[in-house]
């Protein structure tokens, strides 16, 4: 199995003046992006591809100065101001062969969740929290009758056919699986319509390729996730962290 962090953004939400690159919010003696590496070499993964864009090279820099054992392969996004976060992924996965497992560089979440997931979840799938389904923010995941995803819908609220059509299974918190058939396909829809899909969130694309491929979803059973926009969300987990730190233990 790769693996593919999306680390490009700038994130202007939280405003941490004070450091080189969000991924780099300290959670004790490690950051985030520390935990997703070291995550990663625990689980065995064959190849990590970062992502890069906002100082990049200070984020390239301090990754390699944790001399993990992984391989490691940075691929920088020069226009990662005006495009989503669909554009890096899909340069991640035009160098992946096989299985992928994809992560939001500004995650938190104990290491067993994403063990678990990694080890039990089949592909292609996402792995899902709990979720306010009043949460215009968060990335809202509706299933099929038959269980698996119909679509995500984010940034807004859902409408009164989305709530009566379809059931609904909680966030999409920013890990998720491709299996090596889906990984090229994924990259064919994204080629076809990179004009539509080139400014967005990898959420929007994700819809379109539900209605022909099955994506399954994954419920986490470990609480203490967080997604990491703002200094808000940054104090939330921090707290969390600093509460429940053999949940997070490395």
């Amino acid at each position: 199995m790769e693996a593919i962090i999306l680390l490009a953004g700038y994130g202007s939400r939280l405003d941490r003046q004070d450091l080189p690159h969000k991924s780099l919010l300290p959670f004790g003696e490690e950051t985030l992006l520390s935990r997703h590496l070291k995550c990663l070499q625990n689980l065995g993964i064959q190849k990590v591809h970062l992502i890069i864009g906002h100082n990049g090279e200070a984020v390239k820099n301090y990754a390699l100065e944790l001399n993990l054992q992984l391989s490691l392969h940075f691929i920088d996004n020069p226009v990662y101001l005006t495009t989503g976060n669909t554009l890096s992924m899909v340069m991640g996965l035009r160098h992946c062969e096989g299985e992928t497992l994809i992560l939001d560089g500004d995650v938190l979440y104990p290491p067993q969740a994403l063990t678990d997931y990694v080890e039990n979840a089949q592909p292609s799938s996402f792995a899902l929290i709990p979720a306010d389904i009043e949460d215009a923010e968060c990335a809202k995941v509706l299933l099929n009758p038959s269980g698996t995803i119909h679509a995500f819908i984010t940034k807004r609220a859902l409408t009164k056919d989305e709530r009566s059509g379809f059931g609904f299974g909680g966030e999409a918190i920013g890990f998720f699986m491709l299996s090596k058939e889906d990984v090229p396909r994924f990259v064919k829809l994204y080629e076809k319509r990179e004009e539509d899909f080139r400014p967005v969130l990898w959420e929007i694309p994700f819809t379109e390729f539900a209605v022909n491929t099955t994506l399954h979803p994954w419920q986490v059973t470990e609480k203490g996730c967080f997604e990491i926009d703002t200094q808000e969300d940054y104090s939330a987990a921090l707290n969390q962290f600093q509460s429940h730190p053999d949940l997070y233990k490395l």
